[in-house]
């Protein structure tokens, strides 16, 4: 029997073979649990925000009526929604603070005409959204 002419573990080729055969499968094993863990299970902070969120919307007296609140928790939990609704609005006035920089500095840069087709293009959906 002649041993020199069939492949065997120390062979490039068959190292190769399996490497990119061990490397499909640990991506299609990553790909396959990140997409059921995405499906399956939220990530934490986003649970949170639509918990703090669902108990603005849901009401306090339907919190207190529901969860038999003391006047302490009641207390408690009303400034805890104030805060986060406040820190929210800031949030949001200062994301349109920032917007309407942005825009100016564009304008800063454009002729007369621009700015008037500047304006139309980018005012039109606002309005149809709002």
């Amino acid at each position: 029997m002649n041993r020199q002419n069939e492949p065997g573990w120390s062979n490039p080729k068959v190292l190769t073979i399996f490497a990119l055969i061990f490397l499909c499968g640990i991506a299609f094993g990553s790909a396959l649990t990140r997409s059921y863990l995405h499906r399956h299970l939220p990530p934490s902070r986003d649970r949170h925000e639509a918990s703090i969120e669902s108990a603005g919307h849901f009401g306090l007296q339907n919190l207190k009526t529901e969860l038999d609140l003391t006047p302490e928790q009641l207390q408690f939990i009303t400034q805890e929604l104030d805060d986060y609704r406040k820190y929210y609005q800031n949030i949001e006035d200062e994301r349109l603070d920032v917007a309407e920089h942005g825009k100016q500095r564009i304008l800063d840069r454009l002729n007369e005409g621009q700015k008037r087709k500047f304006n139309d293009l980018f005012s039109a959906p606002m309005r149809a959204g709002q």
